[in-house]
Order: structure tokens, then sequence, then C-alpha cells
């Protein structure tokens, strides 16, 4: 089923607010993990290919992208990213410590930036469920 053709307008604007989202003062290799990690959580093979290939673009390591599923084990992410990770699963799995994860979050990152990463996992959540319930 296509979609974005079918309901043009809504996806029009939501694909506008995650293009928007390079905008941000968040870090864009921050947001492209946090897109993919997104994806692999949902299990949604289209999205997961598609960042992972953006996130290649960015010269984001391949190991780095290989340890993304174990993130809290590697040594391949900086104390900076495993904060914004553990944030991006709070947040998609709507975890019962959203509270404290979002205060060590706000202790690196600034508000705008906890604001955008929200939005991204946010608007990453929605495609997501969109493409794996809608896709042909």
């Amino acid at each position: 089923m296509n979609y974005a053709a079918i309901s043009k307008e809504t996806f029009d604007l939501l694909y506008k607010s995650r293009a928007s989202l390079s905008n941000s003062p968040l870090n864009p290799v921050i947001r492209i993990l946090a897109e993919l990690r997104v994806s692999q959580i949902n299990g949604c093979a289209y999205c997961c290919r598609l960042h992972t290939e953006e996130a290649k673009k960015a010269g984001v390591e391949q190991e780095k992208l290989e340890n993304l599923p174990s993130w809290q084990n590697s040594t391949n992410f900086t104390d900076k990213e495993k904060i914004a990770l553990q944030w991006v699963e709070s947040v998609t799995n709507l975890d019962k410590d959203l509270e404290n994860v979002r205060q060590r979050l706000l202790t690196v990152y600034s508000e705008r930036e906890c604001v955008d990463l929200t939005a991204c996992v946010g608007i990453m959540n929605a495609l997501n469920r969109i493409v794996i319930s809608l896709r042909d």
C-alpha cells in the first residue's frame, strides 16, 4: 500500500518533521544512531537498512554499527552516546524509570537537544509502526 500517497498531506508533514531535526543542535550522528536503534528495537527491516546506509554516509564506523544492539557492553560508544541510547530505549519501551534517565540525559545534553532527541525517537517510532503495518 502506498500510504504516503494515500495520505500525502499527513506524510509530507511527518517527513518534514523528521527533516527539521537536521537543523537541531543535536549531533547528527547521535540522531542517526537513535533512529537506527529505534528501528532495531521495533524490528523494522526497511528502516534498519535505510538508517544503516545513512550512518555509513555520515562516517559511523562499521564496528560501531555492528555493536549498536549491545551498546551497553561496548567500548565503541562514548558516555555521551550511551546516555542518549539509554534515553532512546527508555522512551521507545516507555520504561518506568524515564524521569531518572531524563535527569541523567540533561546533565550532558541541553534542553533543546533533549527535546529534539525525544522528538526524533517519537517520529521514528511512528514511522516504524506505519512501515511495518502498511508496507507491501
